[in-house]
Order: structure tokens, then C-alpha cells, then sequence
């Protein structure tokens, strides 16, 4: 029998720092204030790209909240939960499969940290190398969490063909890679 959640009643959960910078972004490009330039095609093109990226960033904003009320973590924290399932790591690595700059990671793991979900560990060989595990709690925690099934988001990808589903797939996961390239290069500068 798997142990219950705490279903206590938590505060609304954080809004997503990037949806709302980005939104507000779009919203005042958007309004009558100032007229918006003409827009070379390439400049169209990519704006039309991201209100579509932003409108599906949107649909996360319902789970970000289930998951909150249910367990009191955020997508990214669940994110990071379901990185160390595959094993330790150390911060610079989890920071750059996650997307996270290291000050950003620290502050999350040491809230994951101080409810028991990881521990940081320092390793006998080298004691300047810090490793991040998943304690047996956030193990226990991501069985338990299951907000995007039988969400909406869920249902409509289930709809997907497997041909449609491949796309999407393969679209976002090199977005993703794109835009960490993109950082890494811009961190270089």
C-alpha cells in the first residue's frame, strides 16, 4: 500500500519566473502603446515560434499547481528529483542537464536538502567534489507524484500518432539543447 501524500493546503504555488518574464514580454510588444517596427520574415518567423512555444508553456502552469498542492515542489525541483534517480551528481553536472546556473542550483538542492529529499555528500578521494543524492524520501515522493497523468496535456498526447509524437518529441529535445548551447556560448563570453 503506498503511503499518502500530505494533502495539507499549501499557499499558491510560485509562478514560473521565465513564463511570466516572457509573457510580459510578448503582452507589451503586443499592445497599442507603442507601434511594434516592421518585422524582417526571419523576425516573424521566430516570433510566431515563440507565442506558439509560450502558448504551450502555458500548459504547465495547471500542473505547476497540482504538483504544488499535492507535494510542495515545483517542476524543476521535480526535475532535478528525476535527474538523481539515474544516480548522484555533482552540481555542475546537475545544473547543466536541468538547465539551472550553479547559484540556482544551490538554492533549490538546499531546499530539497532541508526536507530530506537529497543529501550532499563529499567524496573520500577528493573532498573539494560534492555529490548530490536521492534520499530514500524523494525516491518515495517521485513514486507518489503523478500530476500529468490523466491530465489534459496527458489526453492529447495520448491522441498524438506515434509519428506525431516522434516529432514533438525530437522538436522540444532540440530546443532544449539549442537554447543550453546557446547559454554555454553566452557564459563564455
Amino acid at each position: 500500500m503506498r503511503p499518502a501524500l500530505d494533502r495539507r493546503p499549501r499557499p499558491a504555488a510560485p509562478p514560473s519566473p521565465f513564463f511570466n518574464t516572457a509573457y510580459t514580454i510578448v503582452r507589451v510588444s503586443n499592445s497599442r502603446l507603442a507601434p511594434a517596427p516592421a518585422l524582417a520574415p526571419v523576425d516573424l518567423e521566430a516570433r510566431e515560434t515563440l507565442l506558439a512555444y509560450l502558448d504551450a508553456l502555458a500548459l504547465a502552469e495547471p500542473l505547476q499547481e497540482r504538483l504544488w498542492q499535492e507535494a510542495g515542489i515545483t517542476l524543476i525541483q521535480l526535475s532535478v528529483l528525476r535527474q538523481l534517480r539515474r544516480g548522484p551528481d555533482t552540481a555542475g553536472r546537475l545544473g547543466q542537464a536541468v538547465g539551472l546556473s550553479p547559484a540556482s542550483l544551490t538554492r533549490l538542492v538546499d531546499r530539497l536538502e532541508a526536507r530530506g529529499l537529497v543529501r550532499r555528500r563529499r567524496e573520500s578521494a577528493d573532498r573539494r567534489c560534492v555529490e548530490i543524492h536521492l534520499q530514500p524520501a524523494g525516491e518515495k515522493l517521485l513514486g507518489q507524484v503523478r500530476v500529468v497523468r490523466g491530465s489534459d496535456l496527458h489526453r492529447a498526447v495520448q491522441s498524438m500518432s506515434s509519428q506525431e509524437s516522434l516529432r514533438l518529441r525530437t522538436a522540444l529535445r532540440d530546443l532544449v539543447d539549442r537554447t543550453r548551447r546557446v547559454s554555454a556560448q553566452e557564459g563564455l563570453r
